[in-house]
Formats: structure tokens, C-alpha cells, sequence
């Protein structure tokens, strides 16, 4: 594969993982967002999303949005990374300026680029599978077949804290156009998604980046315009952090998914990952879930390792 036609990774580690903030802790035992934290005892789950990015990119084509308050946390874990390719969030204004401040960055440096983006606090058992997923959908991209696709997975049971995508019939080992998406719908139509066959969107996405600015452009105007007037065109590498401050003081806060995804249905496609122990870990069930399946507890006392309370 030519340089030209590698993908790009942006990886998203600005989150705040409030529900489960009370339970998280870094290797000091400090209160910490949960990419900074050690499910397995030993990796971050940032560090992990940093090596599922290298399995299908180099490290100067991983970019990264982090908080500019998560410091202590980030700067350790991002030291193999070119510092222009960490772009510093002042303030978290919703997913949607976090995807595209940095989908801007990568825009100026490959105007054609493929982009994947990873959340960094996300649990995978079987990498391998992930990872041939990602390249089945990289290369659908690659194709022009499908500009921006999702990847979805199969449900446990009638989720209410995900968003669901219900894919339209199609074969195997391919993308599939989206029939309708919901964003963490009630327990009643949950169980509707549920019979029908849809899936959980894991927020792992797979984009032409044309593509996925012209979402932007069209379902986020509010958002875009004063994005595109402030960085879109700076000529200045890196953007001065005062110019960002003051670019995220005059935004709305929007969430990527329900503020655009479910207004861009007819523009989005849905890769159905095979079985792969995917779990965002976005719950304290879910996270006490996760050690009973596993059959341990949560790891004291090792560098990069989390605390759970309650999981001594």
C-alpha cells in the first residue's frame, strides 16, 4: 500500500466519562477519566486504542483531541506521537467539536485522507477481528462505496445507553446502507431495534474526510462556520491555544450522533463487526460486568492500572 493511500487515525481522548468518574482511578488512586485508566491491570485503555491505531496506521498519521485539563494524564501516554499531531481541546464542548476540530487538522494535511476514528475508552477481547473489520471498511471507503461508515455490533439484550442503527439487508463482510439510526432510545423501542435485527453504533467510524466535513457543513452550520472562519484556513500550525479558547467560548455544544448522525441517514453506511468482546464500558454495570466476565478484580498498585471502588 502507498503512503498516499494509508488512513489516517484520530483518536478521541477528551472525554470526561462522567458516569463512571466515581469509580475510575489512575495509577496514583486519583479520580481520573476512564482512557486513563487500566481495566486489564496492565494497558490503558487509551494506550490500547493507541495501539489499535498503529495496527493500521503510522504514528505520524494518528492525530488525537485531548482535554488541555487531562494533562497529567496525556502527556506521558502520547510521547511516541509527532506534538503536532496532539491537538489540545481548551474547553469540551459535545462530540461533534471534538471530531471536527481535529478532522480539520487532518484536512489540511491530506485533503483525500480516509479517517478513522477511535474513542479511546472502549474494551476489545479479539483485536484481530476488530482490526479486520476496520480494513474491510477502510477499503470500502478506499472504493468510494461508502463515504461514511459505522461500526456496529451485535446487542446483549435491549440497550437504552447506546445508539442504535438498523442496516438495511445486505451480504456479509460489506457495509450495509443504514435503514434508520436512533440515538439511546427508550426501553420500549430498544426492544423494538432489538426484534428487527439493528445493532449498537460503537462510535468507531470510517469516513472520507470530504465526506464527513460536508456533514458537518450541511447538518451543523451553527458549528461549522465559525470552525471554518477560525482554523479551516489558519495558516498558523499550530493554532495558537488562545484563538482556540476563544473559538470554543462562541460554540453550541453538540453531540455528533444525535445532532448529526440521525439527521444523515441517507448518507451513512453500517458495518456489522462479528462477535469481538467490544464493550465501551460506559456504566458501573457495565464495568462490574466486565470483572465478573473476566473473572478477577479490579488491579492495585501497577503503573497505568485503575482502582474500582468497590472492586478492592
Amino acid at each position: 500500500m502507498s503512503d498516499k493511500k494509508l488512513p489516517w487515525v484520530l483518536v478521541l481522548a477528551a472525554g470526561e466519562g462522567k458516569r463512571v468518574r466515581t469509580l475510575t482511578r489512575d495509577r496514583w488512586g486519583h479520580r481520573a477519566p476512564k482512557q486513563y485508566t487500566s481495566p486489564d491491570g496492565d494497558t490503558t485503555l487509551l494506550g490500547a486504542t493507541l495501539r489499535r491505531a498503529g495496527r493500521i496506521a503510522p504514528a505520524e498519521r494518528i492525530v488525537t483531541i485531548v482535554a488541555a485539563e487531562h494533562e497529567q494524564w496525556w502527556r506521558s501516554e502520547l510521547n511516541e506521537l509527532p506534538q503536532d499531531n496532539i491537538i489540545v481541546q481548551p474547553e469540551n464542548r459535545g462530540t461533534a467539536a471534538g471530531i471536527l476540530l481535529p478532522e480539520l487538522w487532518i484536512a489540511q494535511h491530506d485533503s483525500s485522507a480516509t479517517v478513522v476514528i477511535l474513542p479511546s475508552d472502549h474494551y476489545v477481547e479479539s483485536e484481530e477481528t476488530l482490526t479486520t473489520s476496520l480494513g474491510d471498511a477502510i477499503a470500502a471507503v478506499g472504493r468510494s462505496e461508502a463515504p461514511v461508515v459505522l461500526l456496529g455490533v451485535n446487542p446483549d439484550g435491549p440497550e437504552e445507553e447506546y445508539g442504535w442503527i438498523l442496516p438495511c439487508p445486505g451480504p456479509a463482510n460489506c457495509p450495509h446502507r443504514v435503514a434508520s439510526f436512533r440515538e439511546k432510545p427508550d426501553a420500549c423501542t430498544a426492544a423494538a431495534l432489538l426484534s428487527l435485527g439493528a445493532l449498537l453504533n460503537t462510535f468507531i467510524i470510517v469516513a472520507d474526510s470530504r465526506c464527513l466535513l460536508a456533514l458537518f457543513e450541511k447538518k451543523a452550520p451553527q458549528l461549522w462556520r465559525p470552525f471554518a472562519r477560525t482554523v479551516g484556513k489558519s495558516a498558523e500550525k499550530p493554532w495558537p491555544q488562545r484563538h482556540l479558547a476563544e473559538l470554543y467560548r462562541s460554540i453550541p455544544s453538540l453531540d455528533f450522533s444525535k445532532d448529526i448522525l440521525e439527521s444523515a441517514v441517507d448518507e451513512l453506511w453500517v458495518y456489522p463487526v462479528p462477535p469481538c468482546g467490544w464493550s465501551d464500558l460506559g456504566t458501573p454495570q457495565r464495568l462490574g460486568e466486565h470483572f465478573v466476565r473476566h473473572g478477577r478484580r479490579a488491579p492495585q498498585g501497577k503503573a497505568g492500572a485503575a482502582t474500582i471502588e468497590g472492586h478492592p
